[in-house]
């Protein structure tokens, strides 16, 4: 009887019935999973396998694909890296070369400032090349100084290192600077000293070779003994240049056609191709203004006999 009572209490308690069902449906489920899988038809084997197939097919190329469009991706992040250091670069070496150029420009002028003081007697003004026509690269130069600043024709022009030209065309601001070493050379025949063991020999400089880049000068003494290394300067003859300013040094001197006298070449002080300032000379030449002292004082003589005659 009392078992009775036990067994219709249980029925009559749900949850108790409903824990007992899910047990035994687990372990019935677990034990068909693991009888059908040992027992498992052939056909259906087969269809896994094909199942398994199609998908490593499909998975495949997908998946190369997906590693070929982030290996793109990772290129073009790369490119982009690439150009924008390629661009800084650029930047950087851009600011190198403008220092560069801004250093070159100081020592420039810092050679020009400590030339200043072997001009003694002579009134110079600094300046800076403004223009260089490629077609004419040998011919001349245009300087940011002109007759505002006190610029005439037939003044010298020199840089740190020797004479470079002479000044052709004067605007208020500007001038035309024609070059020694040019073809068109309105200011040839500088009258010129050479400095040799045996004292200074005059001569002419007249001309320029292209292919040696050397200056040669004319009319020097047959007899007068040049050699290399000798120093060439202005004379200060002829109106052209004041005295004393370095044009170069001879590389050789030869007997002219006629063996009448030597033609001496001379290897520029300056370097025409890099030409970036600039000295102007702006002191006459001494013999041309005691030449025209003389003429005046002449003039002034003649005008006074006159006027005693006359009376």
């Amino acid at each position: 009887m009392k078992g009775w009572i036990i067994l219709r209490r249980f029925f009559e308690n749900k949850k108790l019935i409903v824990l007992l069902v899910s047990v035994i449906t687990s372990f019935s489920m677990i034990a068909y999973s693991i009888f059908s899988q040992s027992q498992m038809p052939k056909p259906i084997l087969w269809v896994n396998d094909v199942t398994a197939v199609v998908g490593r097919f499909v998975s495949t190329p997908t998946n190369a694909m997906m590693r070929f469009t982030d290996s793109i991706n990772d290129l073009m992040n790369t490119y982009e890296d690439n150009q924008r250091l390629k661009s800084q670069i650029s930047s950087l070496e851009e600011l190198e070369a403008q220092n560069e150029i801004l250093q070159s420009e100081n020592e420039e002028l810092s050679a020009l400032l400590d030339l200043q003081p072997s001009l003694v007697g002579k009134n110079v003004i600094a300046s800076s090349v403004i223009s260089r026509s490629p077609d004419t690269w040998l011919d001349s130069i245009t300087i940011d100084v002109g007759t505002n600043s006190g610029i005439e024709e037939s003044m010298s022009v020199m840089t740190e290192s020797g004479l470079v030209g002479h000044v052709t065309e004067v605007s208020a601001t500007s001038s035309k600077v024609q070059l020694l070493i040019t073809e068109n050379n309105q200011m040839k025949n500088v009258a010129v000293s050479i400095q040799t063991d045996d004292g200074i020999v005059s001569g002419i400089l007249s001309d320029y070779d292209e292919k040696t880049q050397e200056l040669i000068l004319k009319q020097v003494p047959n007899d007068a003994k040049v050699s290399e290394g000798n120093t060439v300067t202005t004379s200060g003859l002829g109106g052209v240049s004041p005295e004393g300013l370095i044009i170069g040094e001879v590389t050789s001197a030869s007997s002219d056609n006629f063996g009448l006298s030597q033609s001496v070449r001379v290897k520029p002080a300056a370097d025409f191709k890099d030409i970036r300032s600039v000295l102007v000379i702006m002191t006459l030449n001494e013999s041309s203004s005691d030449t025209s002292a003389d003429s005046e004082d002449q003039a002034a003589e003649s005008s006074a006999a006159s006027t005693d005659t006359g009376e």
